[in-house]
Order: structure tokens, then sequence, then C-alpha cells
């Protein structure tokens, strides 16, 4: 541990940590751009200032460690001022466009132009150097160079954590820029990243560009479901859809950052989904399609029931005690055909079913391809796409009676005898446990859109109509039951809330 003071007061933090880092330990907030806890630090901003006393000089806070005996003011008249000029230095040639910025309301340089700048510029706009606008670097990313405070935490990004050299600072002088190599774009996998670290509009996204003004939007925290990580992100919508999808920083899983084919993994929740239960005289109200399903379930000589590796632990588990409530001859048995993807060395895992590990501490994991060759009756199938998975199945099962519980038109959904809509992981609660056996949590951030309604609550219905007695006080009860009857889930890891914005 090292001992110093800051502003003052005797502090004592661990060895080995930054000025910004020890000040936020004690709430204390030292403006920076260019230093982000995930990336090398450079000091090349000069908005971390402080003063140390013995040191003529101020010195940047993020490549200064914290020494024992160190004394250091964070709000010194010296310190101030340097702020400030830096500040006026940074928008010397900054356009005047935050009106149509996607960046406002989330800006660094609004920011702290507020808080330390306030000034009148002195170079008319006119004067102001001209530079590239809408350059387009990629499938993904825009860059507006007149925007760039050349911080280059895109440049280190690419180095550094996707190990790429797509990106690189360009000229001198006031005529610096951030450009790709020659020939090159800016496609890696985990290029969207550099949206989010950028302090100011200078790198913008595509999928989001002109959609909503960032103050409209409500957040919540929620896990990735695009592969068996469980990334830790924000789920941000506006008028109940989903527009953009944000890394939430978990350092024991996916750090700051998250893949881009997860950044772009929410459309589906905005688009076909299946609003109201629909059989094959049409459609029905919640209390008909649970009969219907009853009698489907009851006349059936054979029932096979498919569980879904991107169900939740309590879907899972509600299935389970349907069954034995239920329909104790049943077969049931859990799995995907879903191909896998090419992982990587940073977070993407070849599995992409975010609750793999779950099913299997459940006992739910079985030869479903087997289980579905032994001809049963009827096949209900819950938040499984195994027709879009494996389109070779229809022969399969072709003459049988399929009732599917799912949130979209799939194409299991749409052969199905019986469809009854269902609730996605972003409408509501749940827990699935990631490759490393890590339980996490997700939370309704929409509403659930039609008639859908959580999975365990169809199987309450159905299980009622059957004659059965199945039935949770509230989400809690099922939680609480789950985690009992399968210790090996754990308990749930905490929730961290930093984000890869975060100045």
């Amino acid at each position: 541990m090292a001992k110093f003071t800051l502003n003052g007061v005797e502090r004592e933090v661990p060895d080995g940590i930054n000025l910004i880092e020890a000040a936020l330990l004690f709430g204390v907030r030292i403006p920076h751009y260019c230093y982000h806890p995930g990336l090398s630090p450079e000091g090349n901003c000069r908005m971390c200032a402080v003063e140390i006393e013995g040191i003529p000089k101020l010195q940047t806070a993020c490549t200064t460690l914290v020494a024992d005996g160190m004394v250091v003011h964070t709000e010194s008249e010296k310190v101030i001022r340097e702020r400030t000029e830096v500040m006026e230095f940074l928008l010397r040639n900054h356009p005047i466009d935050c009106p149509i910025c996607d960046q406002a309301g989330e800006c660094g340089l609004q920011k702290y132009y507020m808080e330390h700048g306030l000034h009148d510029s002195r170079v008319a706009v006119e004067e102001k150097i001209l530079k590239r606008k809408r350059v387009d670097l990629g499938p993904l990313v825009v860059l507006d160079s007149e925007r760039c405070i050349l911080c280059s935490r895109c440049v280190r990004f690419c180095d550094e954590i996707a190990g790429v050299r797509e990106l690189v600072l360009a000229n001198r002088g006031g005529r610096s820029e951030i450009t790709t190599f020659p020939g090159r774009t800016l496609e890696n996998p985990y290029s969207g990243n550099v949206i989010d670290i950028c302090p100011v509009g200078a790198l913008t996204s595509k999928d989001f560009r002109f959609k909503v003004r960032v103050w409209f939007l409500k957040t919540a925290g929620s896990i990735c479901p695009g592969c068996e990580r469980g990334c830790n992100i924000y789920i941000e919508q506006y008028q109940n859809e989903v527009q953009r999808i944000r890394p939430r920083a978990n350092l024991d899983v996916n750090r700051w950052w998250i893949c881009d084919d997860g950044r772009l993994d929410y459309k589906w929740i905005n688009r076909d989904r299946l609003l109201r239960a629909e059989g094959e005289a049409g459609a029905h109200s919640p209390e008909r399609a649970d009969e219907e399903a009853a009698r489907i379930l009851r006349e059936a000589g054979s029932v096979l029931l498919v569980a879904s590796p991107r169900s939740s632990n309590e879907n899972l588990f509600a299935l389970k005690r349907f069954r034995d409530a239920a329909l104790p001859r049943a077969a049931l048995v859990g799995g995907s055909f879903r191909k896998p993807w090419e992982g990587d060395r940073i977070l993407k895992r070849p599995d992409r079913n975010p609750n793999r590990k779950g099913m299997e501490i459940l006992g739910l994991s079985g030869d479903l391809e087997g289980a579905l060759r032994k001809a049963p009756d009827c096949v209900l199938v819950v938040e499984n796409d195994l027709l879009g998975d494996r389109p070779d199945l229809a022969d399969l099962l072709r003459g049988k009676k399929l009732i599917a519980l799912a949130s979209n038109r799939d194409a299991t959904a749409e052969k199905a005898a019986l469809r009854i809509p269902v609730c996605t992981y972003a409408e509501t609660e749940g827990s699935w446990t990631n490759f490393e056996g890590r339980t996490q949590a997700f939370h309704p951030v929409l509403k659930a859109v039609g008639e859908s309604r959580p999975v365990f609550r169809v199987l309450e219905g159905i299980a009622r109509a059957l004659g059965a007695s199945l039935e949770w006080s509230d989400f809690g009860a099922l939680r609480e039951e789950t985690f009992q009857a399968a210790p090996a889930l754990g308990s749930l890891s905490p929730s961290p809330g930093g984000g890869a914005h975060a100045l």
C-alpha cells in the first residue's frame, strides 16, 4: 500500500495504480480524454494534469503512479488554468455542430467545456481548419475528422485489444487526423468498440446514426445472448424498441468490450414478433391457447418436450417441473442445432447458445435428434427454432402435432399447429450460466409486446388446463426454487455498472 496526500487529505491506496484511479477511489474525478483503463496510458490530451509538490511542472495523472509521500493537488489555481487552456486548444478547430452530432448528450467535450471551459472562442468560424467529414472507415464506423481531438484511444484499441493495425494518426500539426492504413478498412470483429471509447463525436455508429437523441433512451443492464461468454451489456430502448446495445464493464467476463456480432444482435427483438396465439382454427386468447395446447397434449399418444440452451435457468427449471407435474410420461430433452461460429482469443465463443452450461447443470442435455427420431405424436418446443437451424428436420416432424412457445415468427413457429407468444430475454427476468459456470441475471428493459407472456407463466396455464398444480407467486419464488433444486448453478454474480463510455 502507498500513502499519499490528495487535496490536503492523507490517503492510502494499493501499489501500482495511477493518480486517476487512486483519486477515483475517494470520489475525486480527474478529467481526462486519452486515458482509458483498458488501454495503455499516453498522456497526450493533457487534461489530467495535476500539481505534485516538489515537481516544478504539472504532471499527467494517467502516467504517474502513486508513490509514498506524494502530495497531489487536483484543484489548485495552476491546475484549473491549465485545464481551461487545454479545453480552448482542443476546441480551436472543433465544429459548432452539437445540434446534429450523435454524441450530444454523452460528449466529453460538452461535459468538460461546461466544467472547465466556459470561454469565448478567439477563433472565428471561418478561420477554423477544415477536415474530412463523413469518412467511411468500415462496415460499422463513420469518422468526422473535424470533431476528433486525436486522443488515439481508437488507434490503441485496434493495436492492443483487437490485435490489428487498421487505424493510424497521419499528417502533422493542425492537419493531423485519424485514418486507416492505405488499402485497409476498419473491419475487425470488435470495431464497434472504438465508437464507445471515442470521448467526442468523431467516431459514430452507422447502425445508430441519427436514430434517436441519447437523452430519450431508457437503459437497463443485461447479458448478451450471442454466445456462451455472457458479455455484460446495456440494452437501450426508445418507444419500446431496442435502438442499440453497448458493452457494460465487467472485468471478470468481458472487461469493457463486446464483439460486433453481439452489438448488432438485437434486431430480431424488434421484428417478426408473434403477437397473439395462433392455431389451425385462427387466433386464440391466452386462456384459449392454454386449453388448446392441453387438448393436443392430452390426445397425443406420446409427447416430447424440447428445451433450449437459449432459455433462462428459471424457464428450463419450470419446463422440468411442468413435465413432472402435468406430463410425467413425456420425454424431455434439451439441445440445439444452431451452427457454431468462429470463436477467437478475445471474447467470442464458438457455441452461440448463452445457457448451455445451465441446461447441463439442470440435467436437460441429451440426444435431441435421437429423441425426435423416436417419432413422438406431439412435440412441444420451447424457445428453440429447430427448423430454422436444421431445415432438413421438416421431414422428420411431418405428420406430428407441433406446439411452439416462441417470441418470433421463426421457421418452427410457422410450421406449428399451435404457436404461443412468449417474452424475449429483453422483456423478462432470468439468468444464464456461462461456459465458466458464472450465473448472471438479466432484467427487463422492454414491455412485453402483444400477448407475450414469460415462458413459465405459459407453462403454468397449460398445466392448469391439464388439471395439474403448478404455480409460482412471482418470478422471485421461481428463481428461489430453481437455485435450491440446482445448487451447482451457484449464486448470482454481482452486476457491475461501469460503461465503456465513462470518462
